[in-house]
């Protein structure tokens, strides 16, 4: 459940926002999905007219709105590209997009939703209905040049939880990204960022069922631009398979990650709700020496709370070539109500961790004690 916040203040700033933002809008060229052969009707291929849309508006040199009406809307696989005209793109999703129900159909595109070399995109609104075949119901991911100074907010993203490879939400190769006030359900990671994600701002997110919020997999190669600026606040996660997870491959790499802060993170019946984790290796094939080359360092939990349905609520295991420095725990309260549904009595957690060094501030538990 995402937290709501009520004050007169706030009310007095959401007004003149709203104000603000409908003079905005009155100014600024709307391209309609509908002027360009879309149809609500989830059957229809939308796709067309979605890029000449996105075309119009990316090579209009003013501020200017895509706009997606009430409704629902098929597309297949779709990149948006750029670098736009303008710095200041709007896409305002009022209906919702439908993915193919039939994998094929997408094929080795690796993506559902891609914007690609995009500066200044701001996504508002809508659901994104991935329907269990998409790797990605929405990637923000630049290859080259990347994306710079995203916005998405009041996003919901839906996927079966049983869904393999749907990422909700994937950040890489990318800066000045902000995902907000918005709510994921899928069968992989609700939001994820890979090599090369910087200044990264998560706040108000409910995950659920899903695999959590994660960085990584990292190090699978070994010129890799790292993970650094990332803050993950005041987020909900609900019955995933994972909390708040950092992995990197048993590889050699040069890349890393720092300078992370999860803060305010509330985890209801998680499995593994913090979780550093540099010997990924399925099938233990193609990692030399097991032993990861990515430099994990200043990673922040603060004010992490609920409940573990695995009796290792903190399992930090890092590389024994390049040992995690400066992890820092601050009121952190995880209790454990083992692996079945429904309610069950809490009892006290236990935490693993290795080939680590850190701080613990104020009230930990299960006390973090790293070897």
């Amino acid at each position: 459940m995402l937290n709501l916040y009520h004050s007169s203040s706030v009310l007095v700033a959401a007004v003149l926002f709203l104000i603000a933002t409908a003079a905005a809008s009155a100014s600024r060229p709307v391209y309609s999905v509908t002027n360009y052969g879309s149809r609500a009707d989830p059957k229809t291929d939308s796709t067309t007219a979605f890029l000449d849309a996105w075309s119009r508006a990316c090579s209009d040199p003013r501020p200017s709105t895509v706009y997606v009406p009430n409704g629902k809307f098929y597309i297949r696989n779709a990149t948006f590209e750029g670098p736009c005209r303008s710095n200041d793109t709007l896409v305002r999703v009022d209906g919702t997009l439908v993915a193919p129900a039939d994998y094929s159909v997408i094929g080795d595109a690796g993506n559902w939703i891609l914007f690609h070399s995009v500066d200044g995109v701001r996504i508002s609104g809508g659901i994104l209905d991935g329907q269990g075949i998409a790797l990605w119901s929405c990637k923000l991911h630049g290859q080259n040049t990347g994306c710079r100074n995203v916005n998405l907010q009041r996003v919901t993203v839906t996927a079966p939880g049983s869904s393999p490879n749907t990422d909700g939400i994937h950040v890489g190769l990318s800066t000045l990204v902000s995902i907000t006030n918005s709510t994921i359900s899928t069968g992989d990671d609700c939001i994820s960022m890979g090599p090369g994600a910087r200044n990264v701002w998560i706040e108000r997110v409910a995950c659920g069922p899903g695999h959590g919020i994660s960085i990584g997999s990292l190090g699978w190669t070994y010129q890799e631009p790292g993970v650094e600026n990332v803050t993950v606040k005041t987020v909900n996660l609900t019955e995933t398979t994972n909390g708040l997870r950092i992995k990197t491959w048993g590889r050699p790499s040069s890349g890393f990650v720092r300078d992370v802060l999860f803060q305010h993170a509330v985890m209801e019946g998680v499995q593994n709700p913090i979780l550093i984790d540099q010997n990924y290796c399925p099938g233990n094939r193609n990692c030399p020496g097991r032993a990861s080359g990515v430099e994990v360092s200043d990673v922040r939990y603060w004010n992490v709370r609920g409940t573990s349905r695995t009796e290792v609520a903190v399992r930090i295991d890092c590389s024994k070539a390049n040992p995690c420095s400066g992890i820092q725990m601050r009121d952190v309260a995880l209790a454990y109500v083992g692996s079945g549904s429904g309610s069950a009595s809490m009892e006290a957690a236990a935490a693993s961790c290795t080939n680590a060094r850190g701080t613990s501030l104020t009230y930990v538990t299960p006390v973090v004690k790293c070897s």
